[in-house]
C-alpha cells in the first residue's frame, strides 16, 4: 500500500431513514442495502424494517415499499430501469427475491428460491437474468421474466455472500464465507476457477465499469482478511491488493471506474486509486459498522453509505490528482 497525505471528504447529510426524525436512532436496525434510482432523483435504502424511499440530495423520507422480506440485504435496479430486485429473507429458513415495477413499487412476483438468506442479487447485463447468492452455499441464476430458476450452482463449501456478472453475460463471479471467489460459466453452470488467495471470507464484489482502452473486465473484492483485491477473473490472476486497518465490508466504483470506495467495520470508509492503490481520504462515516455504499449515478461526484442505526450520509467523492 502507498502511503500520502489523505485528502478531506466532506460529509453531505447524515440521517436516520427509518424514524421520523433522528433523536432515538439508537432503537433503529442498520440500513443493509441502498440503490439510487434510475432518473438519480431518490435513494433506496433496505433494512429489517423494511424498503423506504429518500429524496436526494436532502436524504429525507420520501415513501416506502411494501415488502414481506423480513431482512433485506440488497437492493438492486434492473439495466432497462424498470424493475427493482429485493433480496433477502429469514435465517436458516427461507432465501427470497421479490421484484417490483418501477417506478409504481408495485410486487412483480416473489420466489423463494433458497433454504437460507440471500445476500446478493444481481441482474444479467441484458436484463433477462438474475443471479442470487445464498447462505445455503449455492449460487442460482433465475430467469427475471418470473423468477424461475434455470441454473443450480454449486461448489461453494460456506455461505454465499456476494455475485457480480461479467460483461459479456457469459461468466458471472461469486465470493463466499469459504474465503474464496468462483468463477462460472452462465450457460452451463460449469465452474471455470476457483481463486483462493483470501484468508476470510469475502463480503462483497464490484465490477469496475468499462475503461476507454477495453482492457479486460477488473473484480474488486472486500474481505474479512481487511483487504481489497482487484481481480481479471477472465484469467484468473490477481492483479494487486490493499490491506485496511479495518474489514471492508462493502465496496463500490466511482462512475469513471478510477477509484474504489470500501465501507469498514468502524464504520469509515476509504477511498482507494484504482491504478496506484493509495488511499485517497479516509472519513468517519458512520457511528458503528458501516454496512453498504452506493454511487450517485447522474454526475458521480457523491457516494452514500448506510450503516448502524438506520444512518445514511452522503460523502464528497475525492478529485483526483
Amino acid at each position: 500500500m502507498v502511503h500520502s497525505q489523505r485528502r478531506r471528504i466532506v460529509v453531505a447529510a447524515t440521517l436516520a431513514v427509518f424514524l421520523p426524525s433522528a433523536a432515538a436512532f439508537a432503537a433503529e436496525p442498520p440500513i443493509t442495502a441502498l440503490a439510487f434510482a434510475p432518473d438519480g432523483k431518490s435513494l433506496l435504502a433496505g433494512a429489517q424494517s423494511g424498503i423506504v424511499q429518500l429524496s436526494w440530495p436532502e436524504l429525507k423520507r420520501a415513501g416506502s415499499i411494501k415488502t414481506d422480506l423480513a431482512h433485506v440485504h440488497d437492493l438492486t435496479f434492473s439495466p432497462r430501469g424498470d424493475l427493482l430486485a429485493a433480496a433477502g429473507g429469514s435465517p436458516a429458513d427461507v432465501g427470497a427475491v421479490e421484484v417490483f415495477s418501477w417506478p409504481e413499487g408495485k410486487l412483480k412476483y416473489r420466489v423463494e428460491p433458497h433454504s437460507d438468506l440471500v445476500y446478493c442479487v444481481a441482474w444479467s447485463p441484458d436484463g433477462d437474468r438474475l443471479a442470487t447468492a445464498s447462505y445455503d452455499h449455492t449460487v442460482r441464476i433465475l430467469d427475471a421474466a418470473a423468477g424461475k430458476t434455470v441454473r443450480k450452482l454449486e461448489g461453494h463449501s460456506r455461505g454465499v455472500l456476494a455475485v457480480c456478472w461479467l460483461p459479456d453475460g457469459k461468466a458471472l463471479v461469486s465470493g463466499g464465507a469459504d474465503n474464496s471467489l468462483r468463477v462460472w460459466d452462465a450457460g452451463s453452470g460449469r465452474l471455470l476457477r476457483s481463486l483462493e488467495n483470501h484468508t476470510a471470507a469475502v463480503h462483497a464484489l464490484a465490477l469496475q465499469p468499462p475503461q476507454p482502452d477495453g482492457s479486460l473486465p477488473v473484480v474488486a473484492s472486500a474481505s474479512d482478511d481487511r483487504t481489497v483485491r482487484l481481480w481479471q477473473p477472465t484469467l484468473g490472476r490477481m492483479m494487486r491488493f490493499v490491506r485496511m486497518p479495518s474489514a471492508p465490508l462493502a465496496i463500490a466504483w466511482s462512475l469513471d471506474g478510477k477509484k474504489l470506495a470500501a465501507a469498514c467495520v468502524d464504520g469509515r470508509v476509504r477511498v482507494i486509486d484504482a491504478a496506484t492503490l493509495e488511499t485517497m481520504a479516509d472519513v468517519a462515516a458512520i457511528d458503528g459498522r458501516a454496512h453498504c455504499l452506493a454511487a450517485e449515478p447522474s454526475d458521480g461526484k457523491q457516494w452514500v453509505v448506510g450503516g448502524a442505526d438506520g444512518q445514511a450520509k452522503a460523502i464528497d467523492i475525492p478529485r483526483s490528482k
